[in-house]
C-alpha cells in the first residue's frame, strides 16, 4: 500500500497549484522528495505541514524570500524571525492604509466636483516649470495680463512640469527669463505681445486678435533674437523632445491660442515673410 502523497494529491490537501510547489522546489523553500522510479515525486506528512506552514505564512503577505529565511532557522528562533517580520508587516501596512485613506477622499473630492476635467486628475504634486520664474523676475513688466489670464497660464505650467524634460531644461530655460529680466528696455514689445498672448485664453478661435497678434509676432525683431538665444543655448538637448515639448504646449492651450501658434508658424516659414525672421 502506498504511504506517501504524489504532487497532485498534497496540491489539493494544501489548496495551492502543483505548478507553485514545483517552484518551491526551484527556489530550495521546499527539498525535493523521494521520487518513484518513473520519476514522480512523493511527499510525507513532513512535507504537508511545511507546504502548510508556508501557504499560511504566504497570507499573511511575507515574501518568499523572508519565508525562506525564517524557516531555514531552528524553531527558538523562528518565533523570534517571525514576530519581528509581523512587525513590520503591521507598519507597512499601517503606511498603506493611510494612503488609501488620503485616496478615497480625494475620489470622493473628484467625485464631489461639477465636472471631472481629467487634465486635473492627480499624478504626482504638480511642480511649476516656468511660470514662478516668471512671476518673480517679469511679473512687473506684465501688468496688464488678467487674473483669469494667469490662472490659465498655471494650469499650462503645472500640466507640462509634470513630464520628465531632460535635468537641464528648467536650469536653462528660467536663465532666459532672467536674461531677459535682467535687460527690460530690449524686450518691452515681447512682454506687450505675451500679455496679448496671454488674455487670448479668453478669447473664441475665430477672433480677429489671433491674426494680428501673429503678425505682430513674426514682424518681431525680438523675437528672432530670442528664437536664436534658444536655439544657442540648446535648451532641450534634442530636437525630437524640443518638437514633443511645442506639439503638447499647442495642445494644451485654448483654441485661439493654439491657432495663433499655426498661424505665427506660417508667416515665420513663408517664402514672403523670411525678412521678417532676425539672424543671431
Amino acid at each position: 500500500m502506498r504511504e506517501l502523497l504524489q504532487i497532485g494529491e498534497i496540491a489539493k490537501l494544501i489548496g495551492i497549484s502543483p505548478k507553485t510547489i514545483r517552484y518551491y522546489h526551484e527556489i530550495g523553500l521546499l527539498a525535493e522528495p523521494k521520487r518513484t522510479y518513473g520519476g514522480y515525486r512523493l511527499y510525507t506528512a513532513q512535507d504537508l505541514l511545511r507546504l502548510q506552514r508556508i501557504r499560511r505564512l504566504r497570507s499573511l503577505g511575507l515574501h518568499l524570500d523572508r519565508i525562506k529565511e525564517i524557516l531555514g532557522e531552528p524553531d527558538l528562533k523562528q518565533e523570534v524571525m517571525l514576530r519581528n517580520a509581523l512587525q513590520s508587516l503591521v507598519k507597512e501596512l499601517t503606511i498603506q492604509i493611510i494612503d488609501l485613506e488620503e485616496r478615497r477622499e480625494m475620489l470622493k473630492n473628484l467625485l464631489a466636483a461639477d465636472n471631472l476635467d481629467q487634465s486635473r486628475l492627480p499624478d504626482e504634486p504638480p511642480s511649476a516649470l516656468l511660470l514662478d520664474v516668471v512671476r518673480e523676475q517679469l511679473g512687473a513688466y506684465l501688468t496688464n495680463i488678467s487674473e483669469e489670464s494667469w490662472k490659465w497660464s498655471e494650469k499650462i505650467d503645472a500640466l507640462l512640469g509634470a513630464f520628465k524634460w531632460p535635468d537641464s531644461y528648467r536650469e536653462r530655460i528660467q536663465d532666459v527669463v532672467k536674461h531677459i529680466a535682467e535687460q527690460p528696455d530690449q524686450y518691452k514689445k515681447l512682454f506687450a505681445l505675451e500679455e496679448r498672448f496671454a488674455n487670448l485664453a479668453n478669447e473664441p478661435d475665430d477672433s480677429p486678435e489671433v491674426e494680428r497678434l501673429a503678425e505682430d509676432y513674426a514682424r518681431s525683431g525680438e523675437i528672432g533674437q530670442l528664437q536664436a538665444m534658444f536655439s544657442t543655448n540648446n535648451l532641450m538637448g534634442s530636437s525630437q523632445i524640443e518638437s514633443a515639448f511645442m506639439d503638447l504646449t499647442s495642445i494644451l492651450v485654448s483654441p485661439a491660442q493654439r491657432r495663433f501658434f499655426e498661424e505665427v508658424t506660417r508667416r515665420l516659414t513663408s517664402s514672403e515673410n523670411i525678412d521678417y525672421k532676425i539672424k543671431p
